[in-house]
């Protein structure tokens, strides 16, 4: 299995730290907004944005995650031999 260069490697790393912080962000705002009582149109819009980046930061650490994991080559080949 091939390693992943360093830099590769860095900037899978930065992206899960800058998941990691979205998250925190999102989760901050949508506690704001329920502790604050924000009601109506930009209550709602305060808690969507912090719940869509708590999402969004999820959906990169998992990327970031699956990257670095990921093997190099065809986990699964079919069958070589001349049978149909």
């Amino acid at each position: 299995m091939k390693q992943i260069s360093n830099r590769a490697s860095a900037a899978i790393a930065r992206v899960k730290w800058v998941a990691i912080a979205g998250m925190l962000a999102g989760a901050v705002l949508l506690l704001v907004a329920i502790a604050l009582e924000w009601r109506g149109f930009w209550g709602g819009a305060a808690q969507g944005a912090g719940i869509g980046l708590i999402a969004v930061g999820a959906y990169f650490w998992g990327l970031g995650d699956g990257i670095r994991r990921a093997v190099p080559q065809a986990a699964w080949l079919p069958s070589r031999d001349d049978r149909a």
